[in-house]
């Protein structure tokens, strides 16, 4: 499958080039008719009056400026009418086919400018495998927290998700995500992040490995379908799995014993909620202070060279750690 650049600007399609294909015949119809009805043609070899064929005949080669000379117009209404009538539609056809033409071997060309330029502003990116629900939604979170659009690259093979994703102002990409080729054209080799969700769990690990094996430093993060195949999935070299059947289930156990716990996590985990969940390093002001002393956030975990320490755990931060909190959205 060629890749290519997603435009939301349409190429004429089959139903368009039938409609400007029955245009034109009606052009010729009404062309031959009108010939035909006021006659004033004679054949130069024969000396009679051409019939119905002859016309459509004459109506062709004098609309496509052929013009053999054999049928000619011998009458002053006769050659008003070739003029007023068949020289209007002469240009109409010629620009109709040529503005056609033009049109398809335009679109081609700036597809290919658009994805040479695109691809080229591409580092630090952000490649989204699969663009269905899980993929836009991801997609849109990025946004809130402040990516620029031209640094997240939407892959799919579904046209009318490719057109989402454009009307968002990502890089939109027509390819399939598990063949090197594709991946290449995105500049895997400088991509930041790659967030797999094509639907299918066979798909996320073909994916993940692609992935892998053209950039060994790209952080992998896949969301799982089936509890079973996580274990493939992170042997296939996904460092973050999102289990849609574990978070699902355990939000929706958490639901029947808590009233407000899910409508909270939602809040939290939305970038345009009232609180946001996110970490970040310890400042050199916060080093020797205990996390429960921290300022506007809330520390629920503290990472410390590789492991993770409960905020009972740990007396003072150190430099280097980093914490997981939760604060008040600075969002308006």
């Amino acid at each position: 499958m060629a890749v290519k650049l997603y435009t939301p600007i349409e190429t004429p399609g089959m139903r368009g080039l039938l409609v400007r294909l029955g245009v034109v015949l009606a052009l010729l119809l009404v062309a031959v008719v009108i010939v035909y009805i006021e006659g004033g043609l004679v054949d130069s070899h024969t000396g009679e009056t051409p019939d119905f064929l002859d016309c459509v005949y004459f109506v062709l080669v004098t609309v496509t400026t052929v013009g053999y000379g054999d049928i000619v117009p011998v009458e002053t209404t006769s050659r008003l009418t070739d003029a007023f009538v068949l020289t209007p539609i002469r240009f109409f056809v010629i620009f109709i086919f040529f503005g056609t033409a033009y049109q398809l071997l335009l679109q081609r060309f700036r597809e290919e400018y658009r994805m040479k330029r695109a691809v080229d502003r591409l580092d630090h990116h952000i490649i989204v495998c699969g663009f269905g629900n899980t993929g836009r939604v991801a997609a849109q979170e990025l946004l809130l927290q402040g990516t620029p659009p031209h640094q997240i690259v939407a892959l799919d093979t579904d046209e009318a998700a490719l057109a989402e994703a454009a009307d968002l102002g990502l890089v939109a990409i027509h390819g399939d995500p598990t063949r090197e080729q594709v991946l290449n054209s995105v500049a895997i080799d400088r991509a930041a992040h790659v967030l797999i969700c094509p639907g299918r769990d066979d798909t996320a690990v073909l994916a993940a490995l692609t992935a892998r094996a053209l950039n060994s430093g790209v952080n992998v993060i896949a969301m799982c379908l089936e509890e079973e195949n996580v274990k493939v999935m992170r042997s296939g070299g996904v460092h973050t799995i999102i289990s849609r059947a574990s978070a699902g289930g355990n939000l929706m156990a958490a639901a029947t014993r808590r009233a407000h716990l899910v409508e909270t996590m939602q809040d939290i985990l939305s970038v345009g909620g009232a609180l946001q969940l996110d970490e970040r390093p310890v400042a050199p002001s916060e080093v020797g202070k205990h996390p429960a002393d921290l300022e506007d956030v809330a520390v629920l975990r503290v990472y410390r060279a590789g492991r993770h320490y409960n905020v009972s755990d740990l007396p003072a931060l150190e430099n280097g750690d980093t914490i997981i909190f939760v604060a008040a959205s600075r969002r308006p």
